[in-house]
């Protein structure tokens, strides 16, 4: 199963990293390999295991970072503020586990909003606000993340994180409701309301040299009752374990 929640939300933490890290300079072209495991909300899917290629590009005020793509139209010495348009990978299909047999998929979305960053306390506090234009879930997402240095050196970073996304009732719903239509005598017909996350972890980088570079992500999610009361799920906690090789052009 390729859509899922903690793959957008680990990728982007790793992008994060490797985007503002220091070592190297701000406008660049990065291309890399990564590799990824992670838990899944969903009865029976199991563990979700990928191998992708990334594309990476900061320059100037335009950046692109795999599935991220935006514009800093304010730009200062300590905070911008950015439009921007991403693909999610929210969702599943009806053959991705026995439990989902009968429910009808629930697509990929297209959301665009602000993007606000500010230095703060010594790290990097960020604040997303993003609404579907594709009319699939037809809500919204509010995300706010701190990211600070743990331990930098010479060749390498460290860096934890944290924080919240909340996702609006239609979000909500759409990913994790059952209709009338998809109840069971074992499925029974679920509205979701609002709900939010809560995520915190640890991105790496470490620098072989000017070209190669060795990019690593930790991260664990635990989501409201929202999530773990619908009748499709059978956990409240997710993790997921990231890897990737970049080559800097």
């Amino acid at each position: 199963m390729f859509k899922n929640l903690q793959m957008q939300l680990a990728l982007m933490g790793l992008f994060s990293l490797s985007m503002s890290v220091s070592l190297a300079e701000e406008q660049r072209v990065q291309f890399g390999l990564v590799a990824s495991a992670n838990s899944s909300f969903y009865e029976d899917v199991g563990q979700d295991h990928y191998f992708l290629p990334l594309l990476l590009v900061d320059y100037d005020r335009f950046y692109l970072q795999g599935i991220d793509a935006g514009y800093r139209f304010f730009q200062g010495e300590t905070q911008s503020l950015a439009v921007e348009v991403r693909r999610t990978f929210d969702g599943y299909e009806s053959d991705d586990s026995d439990a989902l047999k009968g429910m009808r998929d629930r697509d990929q979305a297209w959301e665009a909003g602000l993007v606000y960053e500010v230095h703060l306390l010594g790290g990097q506090a960020k604040a997303k606000l993003m609404h579907d234009i594709s009319s699939t879930h037809d809500g919204f997402t509010g995300r706010l993340e701190y990211e600070r240095s743990l331990k930098t050196g010479s060749t390498y970073m460290v860096n934890w994180f944290g924080g919240s996304e909340y996702w609006s009732r239609k979000k909500t719903d759409y990913y994790f409701g059952v209709t009338k239509e998809e109840a069971t005598s074992v499925r029974p017909v679920y509205s979701a309301d609002e709900s939010y996350n809560l995520f915190a972890g640890i991105n790496a980088v470490k620098r072989f040299n000017d070209r190669y570079s060795l990019i690593a992500s930790a991260e664990y999610q635990w989501m409201t009752n929202e999530i773990n009361d619908s009748p499709l799920t059978t956990r409240q906690d997710q993790w997921t374990l990231y890897a990737g090789i970049f080559y800097e052009f």
